[in-house]
């Protein structure tokens, strides 16, 4: 769970997704799961197949640290939940400073002064 000041919220999620991926690039995939509450990618084994496009010949995809690398280009989209229980976020994740083909999927679930935050999906653009 995650608190934010009210007004703040973007900034804060996007700050816990920033330092999640910090993890990711260390290619730490258990650490990485860890942060979140709760996710929708089950296993260590499953983000590693995400991350190799599916294809267990290929190289799993290094994915940048955003704290270090920066991409103009980069969307990061955060929606309210129409239902009023939180938030989502479309994160664009990069490779080498450039935009690679998978998104990160967050929700931020709201539960009493904080927010459960929800790993949804990593998919292909």
């Amino acid at each position: 769970m995650i608190y934010a000041e009210k007004g703040k919220e973007q900034e804060c999620f996007i700050d816990f997704v920033e330092k999640a991926l910090g993890i990711l690039a260390q290619e730490k995939y258990h650490d990485f799961l860890a942060v979140f509450d709760n996710s929708r990618i089950l296993t260590e084994e499953d983000l590693i197949s995400t991350l190799q496009y599916l294809d267990e010949t290929r190289p799993v995809l290094k994915i940048d640290d955003p704290k270090k690398v920066k991409n103009q280009n980069q969307e990061i989209d955060v929606f309210t939940l129409r239902d009023g229980s939180g938030y989502c976020m479309d994160y664009d994740l990069t490779t080498d400073g450039e935009i690679n083909d998978l998104t990160l999927q967050i929700e931020f679930l709201k539960k009493g002064d904080g927010y459960i935050v929800s790993l949804d999906d990593l998919h292909t653009l």
